[in-house]
């Protein structure tokens, strides 16, 4: 006797823009795959402009959730709530699923006020508590991320770390917190792992992704790599930020400037993952960041801060060196001298990255859609 053919699934992925972050070259490829396993897909976005707009495939329907274009993000998020309920209505999804944290109340709430059937799905991409966050401003996002979930259907989050977290900060709700992998490692990211050799190069090439802003902390990377100036050494930094202005003069006030290229935005990044040795992460939170993951795909050597908990047990597993501390210029020097001196088989690395490869992904996110759709 044949298994029971599953019934046709919608699901329906809010993201405010094809902008130039990790978060949206996530969304989109969860989409494209979820469209590939014949899942009925939509993008529902408040803008359809953006440097990440190409990758969205023909199969994704795309549909616009107008909104007065004033304000910040988050007012426009709000702002958007009668158009987003009205949308419910009309397309009926089996689920709405969020890209990220700041779209996450909005969507668990305009579910709740719709009650049309659909089932909200959030995703926790930066961590609840940041360094530094304190008093009212940790009260309201505490608030916040509480609500999102008691409405929603389940939380995603990026690791078992933060699952953990946020079961322990709301225990009452622990149950609707669950890790999941996301689509990171790309098919192309990952047959560059497998081609790529052990060899050493006379000058390293270092890399750098990620969108030039204080989150990122570019400046103690660059201030670690003037602390290796007798070292042999190039950097490529791929993305762009209004921090740029600022960290090229400081290039140039340590004396690096003419090692340093600085790309700005990068559609594609996997030319420069696949020429370089050593991907930098310095950032001074994250929940668990693509680029690291992206460059084990890709058979890359990866140092990075100890800015995620996730991301601190993805090295432990790996065997890479453990994070080194947030802000810690000479720590950071260190851990990158030793990992040009002792780099790290390629295909082990590779090997680790599959299970964020792009359809062990969207496996994963299509198991616990379908489990919520047909729970009684």
């Amino acid at each position: 006797m044949k298994d029971p053919v599953p019934p046709p699934l919608s699901v329906a992925m809010f993201l405010y823009e094809p902008g130039d972050g990790g978060l949206d070259r996530v969304a989109i490829l969860m989409a494209n795959g979820l469209a590939e396993r014949g899942v009925q897909t939509e993008l529902w976005m408040i803008r359809d402009q953006g440097p990440m707009r190409s990758l969205v495939s023909p199969k994704v329907t795309v549909r616009i959730i107008p909104v007065p274009a004033i304000g910040s993000r988050s007012l426009q998020l709000l702002m958007q709530l009668p158009a987003l309920i009205r949308t419910l209505h009309q397309r009926r999804p089996d689920v709405l699923m969020s890209a990220g944290n700041q779209s996450n109340f909005a969507i668990t709430l305009a579910v709740k006020l719709a009650a049309c059937g659909t089932l909200a799905v959030s995703k926790i991409t930066n961590p609840m508590r940041r360094p530094g966050m304190r008093g009212i401003r940790l009260a309201i996002r505490r608030v916040r991320f509480g609500v999102s979930a008691r409405l929603g259907a389940l939380t995603m989050t990026l690791s078992e770390a933060d699952a953990r977290a946020l079961a322990a900060e709301f225990p009452a709700i622990g149950s609707r917190f669950q890790s999941i992998h996301n689509p990171y490692a790309t098919a192309g990211m990952l047959a560059a792992g497998l081609a790529r050799t052990k060899a050493a190069s006379a000058t390293p090439q270092l890399l750098s992704v990620g969108r030039l802003m204080p989150q990122k902390d570019h400046a103690t990377q660059l201030e670690a790599l003037g602390l290796l100036r007798a070292r042999q050494w190039t950097l490529v930094m791929l993305g762009d930020g209004p921090l740029a202005p600022a960290l090229k003069e400081q290039a140039l006030r340590l004396g690096i400037a003419d090692r340093i290229e600085f790309k700005g935005f990068v559609l594609d990044p996997l030319p420069w993952y696949a020429q370089s040795q050593l991907v930098i992460l310095s950032s001074r939170y994250e929940g668990l960041p693509a680029a690291p993951i992206e460059a084990l795909a890709c058979g890359c050597s990866v140092v990075t801060t100890a800015c995620s908990p996730g991301l601190s047990e993805l090295m432990a597993a790996t065997g890479l060196p453990a994070p080194v501390p947030v802000g810690d210029a000479a720590a950071l020097a260190a851990a990158i001298e030793s990992a040009l001196d002792a780099p790290p088989c390629p295909s082990a690395l590779n090997r680790f990255a599959l299970r964020y490869s792009v359809d062990a992904a969207v496996d994963d996110h299509l198991a616990i859609v379908r489990r919520l759709v047909l729970r009684p």
